[in-house]
């Protein structure tokens, strides 16, 4: 085999600290930004190459487009009931879909009830960044210390296949709150945040499954990684107890996440594409103490 595709990246990284005092106060502010703007230049005389990952997410190679461009359909919604009836509504493999189905969006001009197709297929955004940044913040004052440090990215989607978009699909996904915002008889609301549920052998199922940008969320964020607060008792104090130093601390990780997307709600921004079986992620708080004897 050979590796004949080509790839241009362009970017640039920049990175500013600064340090001063104020009083007691010593501090210290720091902060960096890193662009990358990948293009496919050459695919080796290769047509454009669409590939599979996890089931069903779907990427396109493309040239002049980005590396981890998902490649599906677009989408409108959810269809109404007052859409079935008056017939405005689109086949997808055969299936008629029924309210609360996806409304894919045809990119060719085609009349209602035809058969939206691969043709219709088109680019609907990227899991690579436009920029990704940082900042990071420590103070000093007498015997405390405060360190605070985040990051976070733009201009990237993220995709779960199955259980992101289906709750409950082969009984794999946990319950949680945002799932009552569902598509029902009784919330025949055409932007719910899931649509219709069936049972796993259904063909509507199977029709909802289709990649489609239903399926992205916005993966953009700003998370608070660590936070840190510490207290060094003066060595006057601990040389009482028999000590020659002690210090206390409690220290976050992953506390505050900040996030772009509104659907899910409870996702993990830096979770890959792919099933999204438990995606919330985890947040800790920890506690310690250092002495010196």
């Amino acid at each position: 085999s050979q590796n004949i595709g080509k790839v241009k990246n362009t970017g640039f990284e920049l990175a500013l600290n600064h340090r001063n005092k104020i009083g007691a106060v010593n501090y210290s502010i720091g902060a960096n930004i890193a662009t990358n703007k990948n293009k496919i230049t050459n695919l080796g005389g290769s047509d454009n190459i669409i590939q599979t990952s996890s089931y069903i997410v779907k990427y396109i190679l493309k040239k002049g487009e980005s590396i981890g461009s998902f490649y599906g359909f677009k989408t409108d919604g959810l269809y109404t009931q007052a859409d079935i009836d008056a017939g405005h509504y689109y086949t997808l493999s055969g299936v008629v879909p029924n309210a609360g189905d996806i409304k894919f969006v045809p990119q060719r001009d085609i009349e209602y009830k035809q058969e939206i197709t691969d043709e219709d297929r088109t680019i609907l955004g990227k899991d690579v960044p436009d920029f990704t940044y940082g900042v990071n913040l420590s103070l000093q004052y007498k015997g405390f210390e405060f360190s605070m440090f985040g990051q976070g990215i733009s201009g990237t989607k993220v995709a779960f296949d199955v259980y992101g978009v289906h709750p409950f699909y082969h009984g794999q996904d946990s319950p949680r709150k945002y799932h009552l915002k569902r598509w029902t008889e009784e919330n025949p609301n055409p932007h719910a945040a899931y649509p219709r549920i069936y049972s796993a052998s259904s063909v509507h199922t199977t029709y909802n499954r289709n990649f489609s940008d239903y399926h992205l969320f916005d993966s953009d964020y700003f998370r608070f990684k660590t936070l840190s607060l510490g207290y060094t008792v003066p060595s006057a104090t601990v040389k009482n107890w028999g000590l020659q130093s002690l210090k206390v601390y409690v220290t976050g990780e992953n506390l505050f996440t900040v996030r772009a997307d509104k659907k899910m709600e409870d996702f993990d921004p830096e979770t890959p594409s792919g099933r999204g079986t438990d995606t919330r992620g985890t947040s800790s708080i920890s506690l310690g103490v250092n002495l010196t004897f």
